[in-house]
């Protein structure tokens, strides 16, 4: 590589300090011990430092928001133990984020990921739904925002070379980014490695992953169902379309698919089987199966693939500081802002208004969603609203208070300004926030919202 490739000696450092934040973070995840945790905050933050002046300007302000919560914590009396757990539990996810990066780097080699992304786009209208919310779900989950971004830039490119008209292009372009915001934002409702299972679940003393799943998908379910009724309720064009044909499109979509399956099924099988908690067998899977992926994908020479793998993955870690500190920030701002609630005022309330389990629900649905219109991470209002719930020990079924913030969770990110998966939207299409938004999605948020907010209060009655 030529020299002006490689990375400069800070950028080797932090991308040092961040490994070392991620084994110390397992190492706290396996032994329970908060020093290592401590350790591991300290590399993490000097990663960012180092990085400081690629941070974005939100994940500055959300970093010493969170240093301010920590103070304030500590003034008005909190217990040290607290502020340790919360920096524990938050920690995973910039961990979860410094592994993904290797994997999205491990798939990406690949022309598997580009042949299975041409696929998906290159359909008629009739399907294409289908297909590119469900390409988007596997790269959103494989990928993150680089699936969401490289699908939708393909898209969009193809949308610009086949529409006859501006008017029609306009309305494909419409279809095709609402298709795929909407696949990657079904994510948040069961991924195993989403920021929303790790950083939730946890905070459910008896609810585990394998036992939420069967609800998390069946909302995947209605979630896909209503997206594909809206997207049939979309303006078709008349003339016929045929698809170019994709060689090897079918193989590449079973790999993909079998990828987050092996991803999912693995970190379970530790859990149940050796006893690992699923959120550090997944740190170990991740990493694992990009070096499986290297030699399945890429051939011989295999010491060669792996050492490649190995200093890419390495130099690309630095790519994921702003989004790591954003994560990392909110989900602390979120743990310490709960440990400052006042538990049994709040207790008190909601027994003096009478609020069943299922009106709650649906409040913390559409409280999420309001506070995210208002610029706060719809992770900061789950942590809170759940932090609430729990610590004041409302009787709410575990089960329909994560139903409710999943549910609140997935709908912000299509319909906040403040949301990722809207910004790359807006930047890709040329469309405002509220174009994009509460125009194209607005009306299928509601109906979503409509949906899970009846079931819930069905559920609640019949308990």
């Amino acid at each position: 590589m030529p020299d002006a490739a490689r990375p400069d000696r800070l950028s080797t450092i932090a991308s040092a300090a961040l490994l070392g934040g991620t084994v110390f973070t397992l190492a706290d995840l396996f032994s329970d011990n908060h020093l290592f945790a401590g350790i591991a905050i300290t590399l993490i933050v000097c990663h960012i430092l180092m990085r400081w002046r690629h941070v974005r300007t939100n994940a500055k302000v959300l970093l010493l928001l969170a240093a301010l919560s920590a103070v304030l914590l500590v003034m008005a009396g909190g217990d040290p133990g607290s502020l340790a757990l919360a920096a524990s539990r938050a920690l995973y996810l910039p961990a979860l984020l410094t592994v993904m990066a290797i994997l999205r780097v491990a798939a990406m080699r690949s022309n598997i990921v580009n042949t299975a992304a041409h696929f998906v786009v290159d359909q008629p209208p009739s399907r294409r739904f289908v297909l590119l919310a469900s390409g988007s779900h596997i790269f959103g989950i494989l990928l993150n925002l680089g699936g969401l971004q490289l699908l939708l830039g393909i898209a969009l490119a193809q949308r610009d070379r086949t529409a006859p008209t501006p008017q029609i292009g306009e309305v494909q372009g419409r279809r095709i980014a609402n298709a795929v915001m909407r696949g990657f934002a079904a994510t948040i409702l069961w991924s195993p490695v989403g920021l929303a299972m790790n950083m939730l679940l946890p905070l459910m003393p008896t609810l585990g992953y394998v036992s939420y799943l069967p609800y998390g998908l069946g909302l995947m379910v209605v979630f896909f169902a209503l997206g594909w009724v809206f997207d049939r309720l979309e303006p078709r064009p008349r003339r016929t379309f045929t698809p170019s044909p994709h060689k090897g499109a079918g193989l590449a979509m079973a790999a993909l698919l079998g990828l987050l399956i092996a991803i999912t099924g693995l970190s379970a099988l530790a859990e149940a089987v050796i006893g690992i908690p699923m959120r550090a067998a997944i740190l170990i899977v991740i990493p694992s199966m990009a070096v499986v992926w290297v030699l399945l994908t890429e051939g011989r020479p295999f010491s060669g693939n792996l050492t490649s793998l190995a200093r890419d993955g390495f130099r690309a870690l630095p790519d994921s500081t702003s989004e790591i500190c954003l994560i990392g920030a909110s989900a602390f701002l979120g743990l310490t802002v709960v440990e400052m609630l006042p538990a049994d005022q709040l207790r008190l309330l909601i027994e003096n208004v009478s609020l069943g389990p299922e009106v709650i629900a649906c409040i913390i649905i559409l409280l999420m969603t309001l506070v995210s219109q208002l610029g706060l991470s719809p992770m900061i209002g789950a942590l809170v609203c759940s932090g609430a719930i729990i610590s004041s020990g409302i009787d709410m079924p575990e089960v329909m208070l994560m139903l409710a913030l999943m549910c609140g969770w997935s709908g912000s990110m299509l319909l906040s300004p403040f949301a990722s998966t809207l910004a790359i939207a807006m930047g890709m299409t040329g469309k405002s926030a509220r174009e994009v938004g509460l125009r194209w999605n607005g009306p299928f948020i509601l109906t979503y919202y409509a949906i899970s907010m009846t079931a819930l209060l069905i559920a609640g009655a019949l308990l």
